[in-house]
């Protein structure tokens, strides 16, 4: 049996001094994440506390890593928030969790209860600096402790992230042991990873790429994770400076992240850090923004990762250090984790080269949190018990097994009497020189197709709509195109699509 907390006792056991986390306020060291960890682990069992989640109201910072791992370590599943969002929406959020209990620390304790007593029924707050003041564990604590965590199995719930659902109510997903077990291990066998690692994140915690990879394959290497926070990364300059001072040699960012150091030419003049590893999901990279970063470093290696928070890594694209690319595929499943099958809407896999439905199978989700009815319609088990996802995304592959992503499902609208996939469109507008990112989107009342682009002043608007009127069939040609000084974003670093279907 293997869980998440192994790889924190095993790298406190061999490594108990070395730095661990750094964020804006401490350093913790492998040593002093294990001991809060079980801290607090004990307290919560020692406490009697309910065996409901565990909603963490904290900053991006090395002890909320440390409260996740003592929770988990008392068999119980962690949530963690972004507290920055307004009270309402987390008062949705808080009325789907049904916490248990909230751990918070000294800095936000009153915000926390006065937020707790808001809510329909109060929920008990628990203070981090408490939890773990108490001397080390006695006995008694010992052992309640261990017995506890010899009760947990690897498909216990152990982590709830929200994310955005498309009626407007946040959906819970939630995480097993075995599925961040299974994506941490590929991942550190794949990217080569090893204790000599220096993470430099960029995504918050209650993010999947911070909560999934930044924070375990930090602590199943033993290497060392630097929690940037976000007004690193306002000027590229000064961020290639930052992460060549703290030695960072690892990054997985969002695209639009990699993009915006690229256009605002980040790399000149700076010294640059001794960048081995970059990888980058959530949305498409535009090819111009990667090739600046392959020029910037040459013995750096990149790949392309294709996931969802219901998948953490489903599949990936390592890119060849000499390859010259038009596009950038989803690439092929992650080797011995994922089985990717294209589906069609009668859920017959379709043949090479046309477009279907991507459904994973492998170690998923377990489904979201309280909506067993939306679980149902896009989680499953086949014949021979393996958990599948629905991903709702469209793609194709071809000859070699190569996966292209296409658009979403929900994506694909009608025009003209055509049936048309929205990220076509995008992809040929991504290839164009100078056009750094994309979105086209769908005007229904006006049956318009609308083109979002940011693009270099040498890009003239007459120039990108005959680049595209030679790589599109009529039908899908842009009617308008708005040009934008920079793509809106969300707070993780994606395209805020929902921001510019309000400019339609």
């Amino acid at each position: 049996m293997r869980l998440v907390t192994d790889y924190l006792a095993a790298a406190a056991n061999k490594w108990p001094s070395k730095i661990a986390v750094v964020d804006e306020a401490r350093e913790m060291s492998y040593g002093e994440l294990w001991e809060d960890a079980e801290k607090i682990g004990a307290y919560l069992v020692g406490m009697s506390v309910p065996m409901g989640p565990v909603a963490l109201w904290m900053g991006r910072e090395g002890r909320s890593i440390a409260a996740s791992q003592g929770v988990a370590l008392s068999g119980r599943s962690y949530a963690p928030l972004d507290i920055s969002m307004p009270k309402k929406r987390l008062r949705r959020v808080c009325s789907l969790l049904s916490p248990a209990v909230f751990i918070t620390d000294a800095g936000h304790e009153m915000e926390t209860r006065e937020f707790s007593a808001s809510l329909e029924q109060e929920v008990p707050v628990l203070v981090y600096e408490e939890m773990v003041s108490l001397p080390m564990l006695g006995k008694s604590a010992r052992l309640a402790l261990d017995d506890r965590m010899k009760e947990r199995r690897e498909d216990d719930a152990l982590c709830i992230i929200f994310t955005s659902g498309s009626t407007g109510t946040p959906k819970g997903v939630v995480s097993s042991h075995r599925m961040l077990t299974a994506y941490t291990d590929w991942q550190v066998k794949a990217l080569g990873m090893d204790e000599n690692m220096v993470r430099a994140g960029q995504s918050p915690l209650y993010f999947a790429i911070g909560a999934y990879s930044d924070v375990y394959a930090t602590l199943a290497t033993g290497g060392t994770l630097h929690l940037l926070p976000a007004s690193a990364f306002m000027f590229p300059r000064e961020l290639m400076e930052i992460l060549a001072e703290i030695k960072a040699n690892t990054i997985f960012w969002v695209p639009s992240l990699f993009r915006q150091v690229a256009e605002m030419k980040g790399f000149e003049g700076a010294k640059l850090p001794p960048l081995r590893t970059a990888y980058f999901c959530g949305e498409p990279m535009p090819m111009g923004a990667l090739s600046a970063w392959r020029q910037a470093f040459p013995e750096c290696s990149f790949s392309n990762h294709y996931g969802s928070t219901e998948l953490a890594i489903a599949a990936w694209y390592p890119i060849g250090s000499n390859e010259e690319l038009d596009f950038l595929p989803i690439g092929e499943p992650c080797e011995g984790k994922n089985e990717i099958k294209l589906l069609d809407e009668q859920g017959r896999e379709v043949s090479i080269g046309e477009v279907g439905e991507m459904v994973v199978f492998g170690p998923v989700a377990s489904g979201y949190f309280g909506d067993e009815a939306h679980t149902k319609e896009v989680f499953g088990i086949d014949a021979g018990g393996r958990r599948f996802f629905r991903t709702g995304d469209l793609a194709r592959r071809d000859e070699k097994g190569v996966l292209a992503y296409v658009s979403r499902a929900d994506a694909q609208v009608k025009h003209m009497g055509y049936r048309i996939e929205l990220g076509e469109i995008e992809t040929a507008a991504d290839a164009v020189e100078g056009l750094s990112a994309s979105v086209c989107l769908f005007d229904k009342e006006k049956d318009t197709l609308v083109l979002f682009y940011v693009a270099s002043d040498t890009l003239t608007e007459k120039a990108l709509l005959a680049e595209l009127t030679e790589s599109l069939p009529r039908y899908m040609w842009p009617a308008r195109l708005e040009r934008l000084s920079a793509m809106p974003q969300k707070q993780g670093g994606k395209i805020d699509r929902q921001a510019l279907q309000a400019m339609l």
